[in-house]
C-alpha cells in the first residue's frame, strides 16, 4: 500500500505538462541568436558566388574580343569598337564571334532584357539592357578600339548600367595616377563593386568602399602604373 503511494506519488512529480513559456522563449532566443550569425556568411556566400560567375562571364567575353583582334591585323590587332556597348556586342554576334547572346546579360541586374530571335537573327534590346558591361574604345572611333599596343593593365570589358564618375566617357588619366571610379545602384551589382577584365587576361572583382573610399567608389579601377599616354573612352 505504502508501496503504491509512493510510486504514483513520484510519477506524478515526475510528469510535466510541457515546456514553460520562459523555457520557449530562451529556446526561441537562441535559435534566432544562431540564425542571426549563420546568415551573414551565408549571404556574403551567395553574393561572391554571383560576383564571381559573373566575373567568369566577363572574361570570356574579353576572350572573344582578344579573338577578334587576333583576327584583324590588318586594321593593328584593333579590338572591337563602336558607338555603345550593344553595338559592339551585336557586331560580334553578327561575326559569329558570340552564339549565345546572353553571356552579354547579367540577369540578376535590374530591368535586365533577354536578347530576341527571329529565325537565325539575334537581336539585343536597344535600351540596352541586354548587355550589362562596358567596353574601352580609342578615342570616339567606332573602327578600331585598343589594339595590339595598348598596355595591358587597361580594362578592356567591366561592370556598365550605372557608371558614375567625372572619367565615366574617358577612361585614361594621367600616367602615375590611380583611377577610381564610382558605380551607382543602377549597375549590374549596384554599389557592391565592379567586375573587370583587363586587356592582360586577369579578371578581377574590385569591393567598393575600401581604403577609405565612399560608397560605391571603387579604387585602383586603373593601376598608377599605367604608362600608356592614349586617350581611351568607354562604350556603355
Amino acid at each position: 500500500m505504502i508501496t503504491n503511494r509512493l510510486l504514483r506519488r513520484t510519477a506524478h512529480s515526475s510528469s510535466r505538462g510541457g515546456f514553460t513559456l520562459v523555457e520557449l522563449l530562451v529556446v526561441i532566443g537562441i535559435i534566432a541568436i544562431l540564425a542571426g550569425v549563420a546568415l551573414g556568411p551565408i549571404t556574403n556566400g551567395i553574393k561572391q558566388a554571383k560576383h564571381n560567375a559573373a566575373l567568369q562571364t566577363g572574361r570570356q567575353i574579353g576572350q572573344v574580343c582578344f579573338s577578334y583582334s587576333t583576327d584583324n591585323t590588318a586594321n593593328g590587332g584593333a579590338y572591337p569598337a563602336d558607338t555603345s556597348a550593344t553595338a559592339i556586342a551585336q557586331d560580334l554576334i553578327n561575326a559569329s564571334y558570340v552564339s549565345d547572346p546572353s553571356i552579354f546579360g547579367i540577369t540578376s541586374q535590374a530591368s535586365f532584357t533577354a536578347a530576341t530571335a527571329s529565325g537565325t537573327t539575334v537581336t539585343l534590346n536597344t535600351n540596352g539592357k541586354s548587355v550589362s558591361w562596358s567596353f574601352t574604345v580609342l578615342q570616339t572611333n567606332t573602327t578600331g578600339g585598343i589594339n595590339s599596343n595598348s598596355s595591358d593593365l587597361l580594362p578592356l570589358v567591366f561592370f556598365n548600367n550605372g557608371f558614375q564618375s567625372a572619367v565615366s566617357s574617358t577612361l585614361k588619366g594621367t600616367p602615375g595616377t590611380a583611377i577610381s571610379v564610382t558605380y551607382g545602384s543602377g549597375a549590374p551589382f549596384g554599389t557592391d563593386g565592379a567586375g573587370i577584365f583587363y586587356k592582360g587576361n586577369n579578371a578581377v572583382y574590385l569591393k567598393a568602399g575600401l581604403a577609405g573610399a565612399g560608397t560605391g567608389v571603387v579604387n585602383n579601377f586603373i593601376s598608377a602604373n599605367i604608362t600608356d599616354t592614349t586617350t581611351y573612352n568607354v562604350a556603355p
